[in-house]
Order: structure tokens, then sequence, then C-alpha cells
């Protein structure tokens, strides 16, 4: 709207010039032209207030009515020979930064047939005694059009830079809240993972601590000692993962016994329906969470696969990528999960067993190293998913 008042003013500091400067002026037509643009302006105002009106949904339209009046005002003070018809510039300028290209174009040609029309039909500049307007006065004229219109141009640039530093300013609060919200998230699937990690050991050894002092034994002794080791590589695997989110360079780990730790996590009926094709032995990545990656991918499928079916799990290296497709022989995903796979809270199964964060935490951790994960369902029934990482540079040497 500030433009707008700037417009009003404009034409009556076009209206005093011309008077000013010793011109004939139709008072009538020009006051005419003045108080519309005045009362445009204050309604826009009350629409802009009282009724939430969006003043880009009918900017075209007050663009036309702009150079509607402008033609007017040009029409009875001189048309071309008005230094003021440099004011169509404005009104071009204003409509290719905030139409559409059709709406620029059409407004193009409006003011074409304008100028046409002005060149034709407009009321010439003449002084009070009749004579003709000298140079000098028409030189001064430009000048104060051209300082006029620089002044409405600038004030649309300012603008512009001001509302493009606030959406960057807003643009980059938002992603700082996206980056929060995924690392909170993936925070949770870890706490959770570990919590039921921690869980099964530690309840070994009260089971155990509980029969050693009944009937204490060496074999309760040494069952105390292990699950206790079990409990300390968990917590070993944790502090790796908070070096790595704190910027610390993971190190690197053998794929072969990545994979060996992830399949020993699993109970023994699981372990043996999965099938596992390791072509990458001697393959290097530096990646903490690939661990907990790989059981969540693990897990899942042996979840998915009906009839206690065998899980294919293989493992290769492609384009200097490692490859690790795990492959069940369930009902497969259907298009909405595959649409938001691996977006938060997604998931078909009951809040009690998961929500699917841990697939979240599976793409968060792929994209983090420069990887990505492929889903897709099986043609003969299931789904297929592959989790892409790069390698080690040590493997590569």
């Amino acid at each position: 709207m500030l433009l707008r008042w700037l417009a009003a003013t404009g034409q009556t500091i076009t209206v005093l010039f011309v008077w000013w400067i010793g011109v004939e002026v139709p008072w009538i037509q020009c006051g005419i032209a003045v108080a519309l643009t005045l009362v445009v302006n204050v309604l826009l105002e009350w629409w802009l207030r009282q009724i939430q009106w969006e003043l880009r949904e009918g900017f075209f339209h007050i663009l036309l009515w702009d150079v509607l009046t402008l033609t007017f005002l040009l029409h009875w003070t001189g048309g071309l020979q008005n230094p003021f018809a440099l004011f169509y510039l404005v009104q071009i300028t204003l409509a290719a930064v905030a139409l559409r290209n059709s709406a620029v174009i059409g407004l193009g040609v409006l003011v074409t047939v304008a100028f046409l029309w002005l060149w034709h039909h407009a009321v010439p500049l003449r002084l009070a005694n009749g004579s003709q307007l000298p140079d000098e006065m028409l030189i001064q004229g430009f000048l104060v059009a051209l300082v006029l219109a620089g002044a409405f141009v600038l004030t649309l640039l300012l603008s512009l830079r001001r509302r493009s530093h606030r959406l960057q300013m807003e643009r980059e609060r938002l992603r700082s809240e996206l980056e929060a919200r995924e690392r909170f998230l993936s925070l949770a699937v870890l706490a959770t993972g570990f919590a039921h990690e921690l869980g099964t050991p530690l309840g070994t050894i009260t089971l155990a601590a509980a029969e050693m002092h009944a009937h204490p034994d060496a074999e309760t002794a040494a069952i105390i000692v292990r699950e206790a080791e079990r409990c300390q590589k968990v917590l070993q695997r944790l502090r790796e993962l908070g070096q790595e989110a704190t910027g610390s360079s993971a190190q690197p780990f053998a794929v072969a016994g990545i994979v060996n730790e992830a399949l020993a996590e699993l109970p023994e009926m699981q372990r043996t329906r999965v099938m596992v094709d390791l072509k990458a032995c001697s393959a290097v990545v530096a990646c903490a969470g690939l661990r907990e990656a790989l059981l969540v991918l693990l897990r899942n499928a042996l979840m998915a696969s009906v009839d206690q079916s065998i899980v294919q799990f293989r493992v290769h290296e492609q384009g200097g990528s490692l490859r690790f497709v795990i492959e069940d022989r369930g009902a497969g995903f259907d298009d909405e999960i595959l649409r938001h796979w691996g977006e938060p809270f997604r998931t078909t199964r009951d809040p009690v067993n998961g929500m699917g964060l841990g697939l979240f935490f599976v793409r968060r951790l792929a994209a983090s190293m420069n990887g990505s994960v492929e889903v897709e369902n099986r043609a003969g029934g299931g789904a297929r998913v592959s989790l892409i990482l790069p390698q080690h540079n040590s493997a590569k040497t």
C-alpha cells in the first residue's frame, strides 16, 4: 500500500508542478483523477484490515485501474509531451515483479494502446497565455519525473529486499527446527533400541544373581560375567554413536564383522531364517550406526515374512559403494507406505510394536553418509530394501 499512496502523491505533484511552471491546468479533470486514486486507496486499506483481503489476489486489476487513471490524467496534461508519462514504466515494473507472464504481457499491450491513443488524442500542454512550452521547462519536467520514477522503483526494490530477507530468515528457522526434530527422533530411536538391548542381559543378570545367591556356582557366575560384557559392548556402541553425532569422525569397521554382530543380536530362531550372501568380506565402512540400521531392516523383514519363510541378506560392492540388500517374502509395501517410506510415525503396525522410527533412523543414517535407501516390491512377492553406503577410503587402496 505504500507504493499506492506514493502513486497518489506523484499524481498530485504532477498536477501542481504543471501549474507551478505556468501551464494551463484543467483542474476539474485532474481533480477527478487524483480523487479516484485516493478513494481506491482508502477502500483497499479498509479491505485489507476488515476482511483480510490479500492485495495480490486483485493486483492485476489494480494495475489496470492505475494505467487507466494515469492515461486519463495525461490526456488532459499534454499526453506523451508530459514528462510524467515515464510512470508507465513504473506500472510495467510492478507488473513484472508481482504478476504472471501472461498478465505482464496483457498490461504491456494496454500501455501500448494508451501510448497510441495519447499520441493522437491528448490535449497539448500550453502556457496560460496560449503559447507552447519552452524546451527548458520540458527538460525540468523530465528531471522531476525521472527522480520520482526512480524513487518509486527504489522503494519497490527495497521492499522486495526486506521481504526476501524475512523469507530467508524464516526458511533458516524452519530448517533448524526440522533438523532439531530429526535429531530428537533419531535419539528416540537409539534410546529405544539400546534400552531393549540392555534390558535382555540385565534381566539375565538379575535372574542369575538371584540363583547364585541361593546356590553359588561357577556356571552362574560365568553367565553374569558374559551378560555384563554384553552390556559393556552396548554402551561402547552408544559412545561411538555419540562421537559421530558430535562431529567426531567415525572409526572404520569391517563389513563382515558388522554383519555378524547384527546377526548375533537376533534370537536363534530368527537367525536361522536369514540366508546371508556376503560378497564384500574385505570391505570397510566408516559408519558407527550401521549395525543398528541393519538390525532394524532385518527385524522388519523377519516380521513381514509369512510362514517363517527365509529372508535373503546380500552384501556386495557396486561402483565404489556397498549395497546391503534385504529381501522378504511378505505382502510387500502398499503404495502409501512406498511414497512415505522412512518418514517418522509412518507404520502399518500396532503402536505397541513400533512407531516407524526405525526406518526413519535408517533413512537419516544413509543421508548422513551421503548414501541412499532404495525400496521396492519384488515381482514374485515381498519387498526389497537396499541400503547403499560409500566405502571407506582404506577399502579402495
